[in-house]
């Protein structure tokens, strides 16, 4: 019993590094049962498909990355430390799972509905809260909406333009890395700054 737990445990980690970096398309059952030391037939014993596999990869990796969001979202924290914890989450999980954006925005161009239900179905993000923290920070001269995207968007293009950005400011893993930790804080100070 227990190898057959720590054989599909091994089939989710590799098929999770070759998905965030080849997307579905790009992924072969081959290459995931020869990384995970099996044979395909195996594999299959396990995930009948590649989609199957697939969704198990997906709705995992954001049931936990999403699952933060949603509970500081609803939170009843002081906006400033609702915001703060929200960058630093994005950010950090970020860094240990950079696939998840490349992953987001393959699946947003190839599924929208999967991720628009992960993201806002019920029970998940529901900014009302967060709107009237907005509203009463800023006096009404904010707009939530907006500050929402910006504060997502700053968080995340960062790694989806990676390797553009890598070569641009002429910087290795470790450098990049250093910078986006000093980018948690300049975001934090952008959108939270009232002038």
């Amino acid at each position: 019993m227990n190898e057959t737990l720590n054989a599909r445990d091994k089939i989710l980690e590799v098929a999770t590094g070759i998905f965030y970096k080849k997307g579905l398309a790009g992924a072969r059952m081959q290459e995931i049962a020869d990384e995970a030391g099996l044979n395909k037939a195996m594999l299959h014993y396990y995930f009948k498909t590649k989609e199957q596999l697939f969704n198990e990869v997906f709705e995992k990796a954001f049931r936990i990355f999403l699952s933060r969001i949603i509970e500081l979202l609803n939170s009843d924290k002081l906006l400033r430390n609702k915001v703060s914890d929200y960058i630093d989450h994005t950010i950090d999980s970020l860094v240990q799972n950079p696939g998840i954006s490349i992953f987001v925005i393959q699946e947003l161009n190839t599924n929208p509905e999967r991720v628009s239900k992960l993201f806002a179905g019920k029970g998940n993000i529901n900014l009302a809260i967060f709107e009237k923290q907005i509203s009463e920070e800023f006096a009404g001269k904010v707009n939530a909406e907006m500050f929402f995207t910006d504060m997502v968007a700053m968080c995340i293009y960062p790694f989806i333009a990676q390797p553009m950005l890598k070569k641009i400011f002429k910087k290795n893993d470790a450098a990049y890395k250093a910078w986006l930790q000093e980018r948690k804080e300049w975001i934090k100070n952008k959108l939270l700054s009232k002038g």
